[in-house]
């Protein structure tokens, strides 16, 4: 492939597949066991770092929960039409239109929109290097390793440098001439509210909707690419084929936050909006697209909390987990002197750290729970001594209330002759037929 002077390739190129390179490397078993001992520090680390950060989780996650519930109890509803003087400083809840108070630009290629903010997207067909290590384990505790480079072709928005490839020759990717931006409207208001940048930020990128590109807008384009610039699912194409893309090539699209209902739960500064603090020092700074009463943004606020904590204690659980897997790799090394012993060894170590990773992180999560909320700890705890004790006393009674143990009297009636074997159950000193 040829390029030109701004970086862009001047014709086509066989597009697709992946080129392989590998390097073999043999370990042997004192080194191995020598990496295998050092680990366990690294381990250690880790697992002091999990418990660390499981009552940061924990504290992080109950501090939110308290800072939403109290400013739900003092959140003030204001009309949008008006700022009042006398709710500086409350928390407000404000539901009105967005507003961009102008016209934004992009000066590279002369893309104006009203909008609140507008955001260009970049992306560049580039070489991407992968690795994938295969290992395997020597008689004698040593283990070879064969690490594998595929090179693929990729639509990145970020430039890939290719000067760290192990096999450079061939998988040259061209500089990053045109990057992605977003800008954001300086003049923005929600209602007689001004909305700045830090408003606009609360409103994710999951409300903007697509920019299409004209034939009027494509000049700018062509005039920066040439011919190579065409229009393609409303974006632009800067390439020879767009079915068979070459490295170089470049993916235009814009994005933008359109005008429209919003609605914000902060703290009243002047004439705009803040993050309010709450007593325990979490701040309460939130904004959805679409008209919302403040209950809902509350409750989606909760939700978001809830996901976030979840999934930080599932990533605390597995680094946990690789610490004791760490720890317990010398064991490992040392049975895979023969290699059939190191593969039952690997996996009962595994299912040893899980063990010992459920013994430590689920005590540290009662104390962490404990630790920042104790009443509530306390609580729980009484609730369920009291439970397993009153399931105990109910057990007790339903065996007071059994009948003894025994065969069922003939008629339903206590004491009388019971039959065995088609023959009766005769009392010593009575005869067949006598009353007892």
């Amino acid at each position: 492939m040829t390029m030109d002077s701004d970086g862009w390739s001047t014709g086509p190129q066989d597009g697709g597949g992946a080129v392989d390179d590998a390097t073999t490397e043999h370990v042997g078993f004192l080194e191995r066991l020598w990496q295998s001992i050092t680990g366990i520090l690294i381990g250690l680390g880790l697992i002091a770092a999990t418990i660390w950060g499981i009552f940061w989780n924990e504290g992080r996650a109950i501090g939110t929960t308290r800072a939403l519930n109290e400013g739900a109890g003092v959140t003030l509803t204001v009309a949008p039409t008006r700022v009042d003087p006398a709710n500086e400083g409350k928390l407000v809840h404000v539901a009105g239109d967005l507003r961009a108070g102008g016209r934004l630009t992009d000066g590279d290629f002369q893309i104006t929109t009203e909008a609140v903010r507008l955001v260009r997207k970049v992306e560049m067909y580039q070489w991407k290097e992968e690795q994938r290590t295969e290992t395997r384990s020597n008689a004698g505790g040593s283990q070879t390793r064969t690490t594998t480079y595929d090179y693929t072709r990729v639509w990145s928005d970020r430039p890939i440098d290719s000067s760290r490839f192990r096999r450079q020759d061939g998988h040259a990717n061209p500089a990053m001439t045109v990057t992605g931006r977003s800008q954001t409207a300086g003049n923005a208001t929600l209602g007689a509210f001004r909305a700045d940048s830090r408003v606009i930020g609360l409103f994710g990128s999951s409300t903007e909707r697509r920019l299409e590109i004209t034939e009027g807008q494509l000049r700018a384009f062509q005039s920066r690419f040439g011919g190579q610039a065409r229009l393609n699912d409303g974006g632009v194409y800067v390439g020879y084929d767009v079915g068979n893309p070459v490295v170089g090539d470049v993916r235009i699209s814009y994005t933008v936050l359109p005008e429209g209902p919003a609605t914000v739960v902060a703290r009243q500064v002047g004439q705009g909006f803040g993050p309010y603090q709450a007593s325990n020092g979490r701040e309460v700074f939130l904004g959805e697209t679409g008209t919302k009463t403040a209950q809902e943004l509350y409750a989606h606020a909760h939700e978001s909390n809830s996901m976030l904590t979840w999934i930080l204690r599932v990533v605390v659980l597995i680094a946990m987990w690789m610490g004791f897997n760490m720890i317990l790799r010398p064991f490992v090394v040392l049975a895979d002197v023969i290699p059939l012993f190191g593969s039952a060894m690997a996996a009962g170590a595994g299912i040893v750290a899980l063990a010992l990773t459920l013994v430590v992180a689920l005590p540290t999560f009662a104390i962490a729970w404990f630790w920042h909320r104790p009443i509530m700890s306390i609580i729980l705890i009484v609730v369920g001594v009291a439970g397993a004790y009153g399931l105990k006393l109910l057990g007790e009674r339903r065996r007071a209330a059994a009948p003894p143990a025994g065969g069922q009297a003939i008629g339903g009636q206590p004491g009388a002759p019971q039959q065995q074997g088609g023959f009766l159950n005769v009392p010593p000193g009575l005869k067949p037929g006598q009353g007892g």
